[in-house]
């Protein structure tokens, strides 16, 4: 076999072996002021909830309390904490959905303020959610947004491991 058909065979294997999906995903952006969306209920909770509607019919719903705000996807979101690197978070207003070209999103990313104490959130964190078709959403991992190239790092992070990642079975990533 010539070096050529070599390089060629390699360069083909190389291709199959190569998450399919991961080329063809695409990015769209949905920017949410949540204190203007649908609030429900409040039991005398100094916690806000409201819902925003969001990509492909899943819903945004926002979590707001006096110290730190979250978000999460869906009907059946886990309840889960944001990451272990801050204490206090606030949730920012543009998602990234992340999928298959012309597909339903199947991971969002967020940015957060980040901090160890309330007033002073000097960090930034993007943190990536998986969307399952069947309204679950968990977290998937995060990456620190103050590293030169968070933003591809976060995405990489969704297209591989969103199709595939257990909420609640499977370890998260964090950098």
């Amino acid at each position: 076999m010539t070096i050529a058909r070599v390089a060629l065979a390699l360069g083909f294997a190389t291709v199959l072996a190569a998450p399919l999906h991961a080329e063809q995903w695409e990015s769209s952006y949905t920017t949410h002021d949540y204190e203007k969306c649908r609030k429900d209920k409040s039991n005398g909770d100094p916690i806000s909830v409201h819902r925003c509607p969001g990509k492909a019919g899943l819903m945004v719903i926002w979590t707001a309390g006096d110290d730190s705000s979250a978000v999460e996807f869906g009907a059946k979101a886990q309840q889960e904490t944001i990451s272990d690197k801050a204490a206090f978070f606030e949730a920012g207003k543009t998602i990234e959905w992340r999928g298959p070209k012309g597909g339903r999103p199947q991971a969002a990313i967020l940015r957060y303020a980040t901090g160890q104490n309330v007033g002073k959130l000097d960090g930034s964190r993007l943190i990536v959610y998986r969307l399952a078709s069947e309204g679950t959403s968990c977290i998937i991992g995060s990456v620190d947004a103050r590293k030169p190239g968070a933003n591809a790092a976060a995405r990489r992070l969704a297209d591989e491991k969103a199709p595939g990642f257990r909420c609640g079975q499977d370890a998260r990533s964090e950098d």
